[in-house]
């Protein structure tokens, strides 16, 4: 009974501390949402006039995906039709052919304006022959006197292409798709053992001490301060 009880209290603090915490987390999901659709609003480029100096920002993009077997042509050919009617370029593209798989770079220089639609149709492209298993976005602010205003009307794209051998075991994808799931329960199981296992120890100190400490010796006080009979009411009786 006291070891139910203290599991019973360790439940309740745990649950409370994780709904006293969730808020926090919330209000951080939401900030990070708003600072993205900022970012996104201003379709990656602002300038701001400070007396004679220019300020805009400029977007770097990181983009790496996995192919199907043979279709890594298909893609870069995509890619670059994509480049030319956004009225951007590739100045630099390297591929590479090993065991019978494509692999490649291409930096794009794709004006600021257009960089946002650019990454949703390159991510389309892709997801159509394979899958997106990266992107990192970051924005920097320059001057126009340090880098040139041709410079600055560009953000460079990296896409990071390589094909990937479909001929896997059955066994080998499902043994793949089960291990993220694994790690999270070996983590959420740490996690209680260091985290509940102290916190049920002490709370079952503390029904031990209420339920053989204090209780006992308050039922003792109030026993002592029962008044007692008479003697010659005890004989009479």
């Amino acid at each position: 009974m006291e070891l139910a009880l203290a599991i019973v209290i360790t439940i309740a603090v745990s649950s409370l501390a994780v709904y006293v915490d969730l808020p926090k987390q919330t209000d951080m999901i939401w900030a990070n949402a708003a600072r993205l659709n900022s970012a996104g609003s201003s379709q990656g480029r602002m300038s701001i006039q400070a007396g004679t100096i220019s300020v805009q920002q400029i977007i770097t993009e990181d983009i790496r995906g996995e192919l199907k077997k043979g279709s890594f042509e298909t893609v870069v050919l995509s890619v670059r039709g994509l480049v030319s009617s956004y009225h951007g370029r590739v100045p630099f593209m390297t591929m590479s052919y090993d065991n019978d798989l494509w692999s490649g770079v291409l930096d794009c220089k794709i004006p600021t304006d257009n960089v946002t639609q650019f990454t949703f149709d390159v991510r389309q492209v892709i997801g159509d022959h394979g899958k997106v298993t990266h992107i990192g976005i970051s924005i920097t602010e320059v001057e126009a006197h340090e880098t040139g205003q041709a410079e600055e009307q560009f953000s460079k794209i990296s896409m990071n292409l390589r094909e990937v051998s479909s001929e896997q075991s059955p066994l080998v994808n499902q043994i793949g798709s089960v291990v993220p799931w694994l790690i999270t329960g070996l983590v959420w199981i740490a996690g209680g053992l260091i985290i509940g296992l102290p916190l049920c120890f002490v709370s079952l100190g503390i029904v031990l001490l209420i339920s053989r400490g204090i209780i006992p010796a308050w039922k003792k006080q109030l026993k002592g301060k029962t008044p007692k009979k008479p003697k010659d009411d005890m004989l009479k009786e």
